[in-house]
């Protein structure tokens, strides 16, 4: 193996009879107009104030074993947009001008009858883009290139260059940046003072590991470009431009600008436990490494990636009409984490019969679906996961995985009987309360379902003196799914007209979610506590949580009688009382913001109280106390934390509301 690395000018590059190749795997070419004008913009800044040599970077090449040319591993962004640029310039110089001559020669390499070689172009790009870029951009059709309508193009990276071009030219044809008489004096000064430094290898290995730790201008690489370049480099040559094209077909069927989340899942899944380390240096030295061992890049797409996105696909972004196991992977998809998806995926990667799949599915959303209603810290909720994936896969019972703790069903339970934050969570709800009573999940939904508050904000005829009209229209007695609109329950003149106009909605106006309870044009208290408690069994049924260890059933105790057996697991007299447990209470809600003023240094910090229980500091780093988040602020404790936040809304500091709460749930 050899490297070389050598400082050299744009001129030296682009001249000769090599010719830079971008191989078929490498990732697409992705610039969007920003970045390209800004590269313009510096270039001509740099040019304008005469600052010198100007050093663009760096180019990872592997030399062919025979010839001039090289596979560029690592530049492609700046080397085509480069190319682009110079295509532009020889336009604007026109076909008379001796410059327009030059430029040919740095875009294209000339036919050379020693050599046994054609005319052709610097930069072979991948072959997708080649017959636009060799089109337009080397053949110097310009001109033709902006009647082109960009919205045919085909592939997006075709759409890239055809849109940078444009763009570019626009900066540089103005005459207020650029005036014809100034562009031999600027192609100058970008062929001879703008460098980069050459790392040359004759290893795909070497080259891939530099790769690994560098960045292209702009663009930085993500965590699955340097997968990819790993795995292809243990792929067979002959084979890898078919492998690097399943490879982009998989990702591309994930349906996500960032594919690095997938890794992150499929890094869950090989460990069978939360990752501790950035994903880069994880998924390499825990993942790979260990599988290229014994196997080769043609396995690991095979066998780990390909079936895995599939998997990833099917429990994210796939219609489910039809599928055995839509009901399960249609609630799984209300939740906002992702921490689920591990083991969706390790459940379908896998050749299951049908009925197998639902019951995991099934099982696996009611553990996850508890866990969120319980308000259970993420990390704890990845706990859970990593259980259910290490059972699964050791072929053991997942029964034990699966169990729901008292502590669980209890804050469960509590979520479901107070006030719901204006979050997900009533969404998650109303939808399993659907589909317990409809036995599955409904295949024709209006398309603007939503959740509403189902009453008025202020009075109207036919409701109940005895309704709370601010309560009920936070819990979940009082809300519905309904394409209907606030406006049209809030104009409306009596209770009457928004019952009939609950019921008219098709679909839901048939369920219970989606109507609220009408007696003759009334609605009363007890109609409301009579839905709120038949919703509540509802979803506690569907998860078979209605009942704890000691055979109370859950949907029976009150508000209080809940909060009292959260409190007597998760802060009994004596205990440090933790922030988590105040939120669940209620005396701290999600969302309330918190204000340390800290007078004598003039620093104000703003933080927020997550659903979680956490506290998230204006960085959005997450502390789990506010001591925590005094030590993370200022990178010392000394404040008294309970002393120095107080809250926004009421000016109530957090001493008072840890007062309140051990007056109320930890006094004997």
């Amino acid at each position: 193996m050899t490297l070389t690395t050598t400082q050299k000018s744009l001129d030296t590059l682009l001249t000769g009879d090599r010719q830079y190749q971008i191989p078929d795997f490498q990732r697409p070419y992705v610039w969007e107009e920003p970045q390209a004008i800004a590269l313009v913009n510096d270039l001509l800044g740099a040019w304008r104030t005469d600052d010198g040599d100007y050093f663009l970077g760096s180019v990872v090449l592997v030399c062919h074993p025979s010839g001039d040319d090289v596979d560029i591993i690592d530049g492609q962004q700046r080397m085509t947009t480069l190319c682009i640029l110079l295509a532009l310039l020889r336009h604007l110089a026109g076909t008379e001008s001796g410059l327009h001559g030059d430029l040919n020669k740095r875009l294209s390499v000339a036919e050379s009858t020693i050599k046994g070689l054609d005319e052709r172009p610097r930069l072979l790009v991948r072959e997708c883009d080649r017959d636009f870029f060799d089109t337009f951009i080397v053949g110097d059709n310009i001109d033709s290139l902006l009647d082109v309508d960009a919205s045919a193009l085909t592939p997006a990276s075709v759409r890239r260059i055809h849109d940078n071009a444009r763009a570019m030219l626009q900066v540089v044809a103005d005459p207020d940046v650029l005036s014809i008489d100034e562009i031999q004096n600027f192609v100058q000064y970008l062929m001879l003072q703008v460098s980069l430094i050459e790392v040359s290898t004759d290893s795909y290995q070497a080259a891939h590991r530099i790769f690994s730790v560098l960045n292209t201008r702009g663009v930085p690489l993500s965590a699955a470009d340097i997968f990819k370049a790993r795995v292809l480099s243990h792929v067979d040559a002959d084979a890898r431009p078919r492998y690097a094209s399943l490879w982009e077909q998989s990702i591309d069927s994930l349906g996500t600008e960032n594919p690095d989340a997938f890794f992150g899942h499929l890094l869950t899944l090989a460990l069978r436990s939360p990752a501790k380390r950035a994903l880069i240096d994880a998924f390499g030295e825990q993942v790979l490494t260990p599988f290229f061992e014994s196997k080769s890049g043609e396995q690991f797409i095979d066998e780990v990636v390909v079936p895995n996105a599939r998997a990833y696909s099917l429990a994210t972004l796939e219609p489910l009409v039809g599928h055995p196991a839509a009901t399960p992977l249609q609630l799984l998809r209300l939740y906002e984490s992702s921490d689920w998806k591990p083991a969706a995926m390790a459940i379908l990667s896998a050749d299951r019969s049908d009925e197998e799949t639902v019951s995991l599915l099934t099982s696996l959303e009611r553990v996850y679906g508890t866990a969120v209603a319980a308000r259970i810290v993420p990390g704890s909720r990845a706990l859970i996961v990593t259980q259910f994936i290490a059972a699964l896969e050791d072929g053991e019972p997942t029964d034990a995985a699966c169990a729901v703790s008292d502590d669980i069903r209890h804050r469960a339970a509590a979520t479901i009987s107070r006030p719901l934050p204006q979050s997900t969570i009533r969404k998650v709800l109303l939808y399993h309360a659907m589909v317990a009573e409809q036995g599955t999940f409904p295949t024709r939904l209006p398309r603007s379902l939503g959740v509403l508050s189902g009453l008025p904000a202020a009075p109207i005829r036919g409701i109940g003196s005895d309704v709370d009209l601010r309560a009920w229209n936070r819990r979940l007695g009082g809300l519905v799914l309904t394409t209907i609109k606030s406006r049209t329950v809030n104009q409306a003149p009596d209770w009457d007209t928004v019952a009939r106009a609950l019921h008219e909605v098709p679909t839901v106006g048939a369920f219970t979610v989606g109507t609220l309870p009408s007696d003759g044009g009334e609605i009363s208290a007890s109609a409301l506590e009579g839905r709120q408690t038949y919703l509540t069994r509802m979803i506690l049924d569907y998860w078979n949580i209605r009942r704890d260890s000691d055979g109370v059933d859950l949907s029976r105790l009150s508000s209080s009688e809940l909060e009292a057996a959260v409190d007597k697991r998760s802060a009994a007299r004596g205990r440090q009382v933790r922030l988590a447990d105040v939120v669940a209470t209620g005396i701290i809600s999600p969302g309330d913001t918190f204000v340390w003023r800290r007078r004598n240094l003039g620093n104000v910090y703003v933080v927020t109280i997550s659903p979680e229980g956490t506290i998230v500091l204006p960085d959005g780093q997450e502390v789990s106390s506010p001591s925590a988040a005094v030590s993370a602020l200022t990178g010392n404790g000394s404040a008294a934390a309970l002393d120095v936040f107080v809250r926004e809304s009421d000016g109530k500091k957090l001493r008072a509301l840890w007062d309140k709460y051990r007056s109320r749930f930890t006094s004997s």
